[in-house]
């Protein structure tokens, strides 16, 4: 097992040491230094274990339940696919079959009246708290953008003062452009600026709830339809494409109305289409020339054995099917998924070890007040540390808000519990206590405040839901199945959770 420290050193805290019955995660003043960090991998342990034939053979009976019918449902059919797209190479469209379309889509094809602008936004000050709003402030915003303006006037180029003075971040760069825009896309005072100025006029000073803008038209278009010449090439292949699919629609229904009576073979035989038959495959499978096809594969997951044949929608187009037989779920045997038993019984074993391995080295620092010594001991290696806020995260141990908070708690010279992240677990020795300054306090007052705020609330909640869960379940109004949660936690227990 190989341990490892890259124990941080931490900071940002309290100015006395927190009582035992606060929470440390949420004492953002205080701050430490911890220099030591021991980790036990979960993976190492893991690659050291070896279990026999008999241990893995005593898991899988012991978890037997688990595995009961994990094998799914599997079906064998045979299929002839009509594919749309090679129906498709074969379609002409005509100029008749083009207008057609266009006269029943003419809506689609009608273009609002838009003007291409570009501008410059000097803000003014957000109202206060108050809802009074700094007038001085808006004065020299005006001044601001009247002084732009008159630059304009004199000969300088817009897109200059922009990228150089506007304060609307998203044009700036461009500029000052933002493209073409419709009504609506705007503010009031905007937009009837924007669609009343000609074409390259720059307009004076307009006040929004955003500031000044000085706005220029580059462009204009007024409303109108679409001609078919310029729409032609979206709908070619959009109408060649919806053709193809009535075609092979039809083709497929010929070909599933001669596979009832003439059997699948010689009906496909008859319109040169292949047919392929399968192995057994899952619902979730995917088959050759199909791509996926979850409406094909509902359809054959419902049909009945020895039923006719019968026809479903597939990815690539409509597909004729015949179901030739049914594996129903099955229990599969040791030997099937011996790779998966030793594996889960290693993640589980391992796990076990983790907690045990974690709390020896925890006991065997503090008894020696040595945390390297046990770590060699224990084939860990050492790390020393960086600073880290108790809100910050720190590697194999995760959030210092977290279990790790501990650390917050402890004396210079103190060793910690063990500290589990998941698959890692570590303990931790500080060996400095560092105080903080006032301006490190003062910048993070409200975030304590918040914080211990926030904890209060979840735990009022918390204690409410438990308090009415319990009064409903005296009550009968809700029932508890404890079955389902025995299953449900059992299934978290052999996943590593």
């Amino acid at each position: 097992m190989a341990g490892e420290y890259d124990g941080p050193e931490v900071r940002g805290g309290r100015r006395r040491r927190p009582s035992p019955d606060q929470t440390p995660g949420a004492d953002l003043r205080h701050r430490q230094r911890e220099r030591f960090r021991a980790v036990l991998k979960q993976d190492d342990i893991k690659k050291g274990l070896h279990p026999s034939d008999s241990e893995l053979t005593a898991y899988y009976q012991s978890h037997l339940a688990s595995y009961a019918n994990s094998i799914p449902e599997k079906r064998k059919v045979k299929y002839a696919v009509i594919d749309t797209n090679k129906v498709e190479g074969g379609v002409t469209v005509t100029q008749d079959d083009l207008q057609s379309y266009y006269q029943q889509h003419r809506d689609a094809y009608r273009v609002p009246e838009q003007v291409k602008v570009s501008h410059i936004l000097i803000k003014t000050p957000l109202p206060g708290p108050d809802g009074k709003v700094d007038e001085k402030g808006v004065a020299e915003a005006q001044h601001r953008a009247e002084d732009l303006l008159k630059q304009l006037k004199g000969g300088a180029k817009l897109e200059d003062l922009a990228k150089k003075y506007s304060e609307d971040p998203g044009s700036a760069k461009e500029g000052g452009s933002l493209g073409w825009i419709g009504r609506g896309q705007t503010v009031a005072e905007f937009e009837k600026t924007a669609f009343s100025l000609p074409k390259g006029q720059i307009s004076d000073l307009v006040k929004s709830s955003y500031g000044f803008h000085i706005i220029r038209v580059d462009d204009k278009q007024d409303a109108h339809m679409k001609s078919l010449d310029e729409v032609k090439a979206d709908i070619e292949p959009a109408l060649k494409h919806q053709k193809a699919q009535q075609i092979a629609q039809r083709q497929a229904e010929s070909l599933l109305r001669d596979a009832r009576t003439q059997g699948l073979d010689a009906a496909a035989a008859k319109q040169s289409v292949p047919v392929v038959t399968s192995d057994f495959f899952a619902r979730r499978d995917m088959l050759p020339g199909l791509g996926p096809s979850p409406q094909f594969m509902e359809a054959v997951f419902a049909a009945q054995e020895k039923a006719p044949p019968d026809l479903a929608s597939s990815s690539q187009g409509a597909a004729v099917y015949e179901l030739l037989a049914i594996k129903p779920p099955a229990t599969p045997t040791f030997e099937e998924i011996r790779a998966r038993i030793e594996d889960e019984f290693k993640t589980e074993q391992s796990k076990t070890l983790l907690t045990q391995k974690a709390q020896e080295l925890s006991d065997r620092a503090k008894a020696s007040h040595d945390l390297k010594k046990a770590a060699k001991e224990l084939g860990a290696t050492m790390k020393t540390s960086d600073l880290v806020l108790p809100d910050g995260q720190v590697p194999e141990v995760g959030s210092m808000s977290g279990q790790a908070a501990v650390a917050f708690t402890l004396k210079p010279g103190e060793i910690s519990v063990p500290i589990s992240s998941g698959t890692d677990a570590a303990v931790l020795q500080i060996l400095e206590n560092q105080q903080p300054t006032d301006t490190d306090y003062t910048a993070k007052r409200d975030q304590i405040r918040d914080s211990l705020l926030q904890g209060k609330q979840q735990e009022r909640f918390g204690l409410f839901v438990s308090n009415l869960v319990d009064e409903m379940t005296k009550s009968g109004k809700i029932k508890r199945n404890q079955e389902e949660l025995k299953a449900l936690t059992r299934a978290g227990s052999e996943s590593g959770m």
